[in-house]
């Protein structure tokens, strides 16, 4: 018989095989921006990764007593904007994980039972640039001379 280790380390395996990596465009940064954020980057040779990051983060435990693992640790984007000048926006990475929840107790026994689930849970930052159209011809905005009625 299985434990929920094993069935959680299988899981965790084949997530990893999967896609991850959609992005929340909703998202919306803390109200107040720490110093960070409107900094440039710098890249010298006695910089951390935040110090040289576009899209700086800082991490977070996040605990539920009835979810396995317990503990997740997650990445929290500090900044709107992309430091530097790019115009661009900082959106976070999200990836599904696997996780096993708690769900009932098995009175006679006092062993619990767990089902599967994913959470999203976000793994880092990113710089992007905004979205843009494509521009339409403006002969479709106005009528040509021929058109105009009397």
């Amino acid at each position: 018989m299985r434990n929920k280790r094993d069935d959680l380390a299988a899981w965790m395996r084949e997530s990893l095989e999967g896609i991850g990596g959609e992005v929340d465009e909703d998202w919306t940064p803390p109200s107040s921006e720490p110093a960070i954020c409107s900094k440039s980057p710098r890249a010298e040779g006695d910089t951390t990764v935040m110090q040289r990051a576009m899209c700086p983060w800082e991490s977070r435990v996040s605990f539920d007593e009835t979810r396995e693992p317990k503990m997740i640790s997650e990445a929290v984007c500090l900044c709107r904007r992309s430091r530097g000048a790019t115009g661009a926006f900082c959106l976070p990475i999200k990836r599904e994980v696997p996780v096993l929840r708690r769900i009932s107790c098995d009175t006679e026994t006092g062993h619990w039972r767990y089902e599967r689930a994913s959470l999203s849970i976000t793994v880092g930052c990113h710089s992007v640039l905004p979205r843009t159209q494509r521009a339409t011809s403006l002969s479709r905005h106005y009528r040509k001379h021929s058109d105009d009625a009397v």
